[in-house]
């Protein structure tokens, strides 16, 4: 019997899925996961939604960075996790850490691991004819991208649920935009997935985990304010008049 919380996760990737027509017959997916409960729970919630549907390919991918780790590496972990899960899976090892965490790396670490991990998602995705990426971003993640862009890039954009990439040639998709972090967190320990640590020097460090600070402050000091949800809900409530 479903929980409360997996009923209100299920429902609210369904109307994603529903409103913006992101699986169709015939599609190929890859789901990019990460290791963190975001991405983990949407290959969880994908598996169980789509898995017996003959005219629909899953396959899970993992880009492990390059990390030194002690014990088992998360790599394996994940690798164990995907061979019971019934699914496609590709683990695909590389040295990217090495060069944001370089003395000479000229970029923000972020961009960098971005920048790679991507083109090695694209990569993949080519070379196994998948049409579709999806990606476990939530609608904080929604949220903090916006503040993130409008603060440091001078521009407003946020994620969107759906988008095009190579001409149209293949989308990207985010089912969980209608679903908050904090119940992806409780949905992945309550449903006993890999629970991993974060290896990455700069993680609480970054950009976005200082908006998802100054957010949370101002939701302190605006008690009756539901900030979040009013910053998300704006995105569909534009009007942009800066005068002469």
């Amino acid at each position: 019997m479903m929980t409360r919380l997996q009923k209100t996760i299920r429902n609210r990737m369904e109307k994603a899925l529903q409103e913006y027509r992101m699986v169709r017959r015939g599609d190929r997916i890859l789901i990019g996961i990460s290791g963190g409960p975001d991405s983990l729970s949407l290959f969880h919630l994908l598996r169980e939604r789509f898995q017996h549907q003959r005219d629909i390919y899953l396959l899970a991918a993992h880009i492990d960075l390059g990390f030194p780790q002690s014990g088992s590496p998360q790599s394996e972990i994940l690798e164990s996790h995907f061979r019971a899960s019934g699914i496609d899976y590709r683990v695909i090892h590389t040295n990217i850490s090495a060069k944001f965490l370089a003395d000479d790396a000229k970029k923000n670490p972020c961009f960098i691991c971005s920048l790679y991990r991507r083109r090695k998602i694209y990569e993949l995705a080519h070379a196994e004819s998948c049409n579709k990426i999806a990606y476990g971003h939530h609608k904080d993640d929604i949220v903090e991208t916006l503040l993130i862009n409008i603060l440091f890039g001078r521009k407003i954009e946020a994620i969107r649920p759906v988008q095009e990439v190579f001409q149209g040639k293949m989308s990207i998709i985010r089912p969980l935009s209608y679903v908050e972090e904090e119940l992806l967190k409780k949905y992945a320990v309550e449903s006993g997935l890999p629970q991993l640590s974060r290896l990455c020097p700069y993680d609480g460090q970054t950009r976005r985990q200082k908006i998802k600070e100054m957010i949370s402050d101002l939701q302190k000091s605006e008690a009756h304010a539901n900030i979040r949800e009013n910053i998300f809900k704006s995105l569909s409530h534009v009007s942009l008049d800066i005068g002469p």
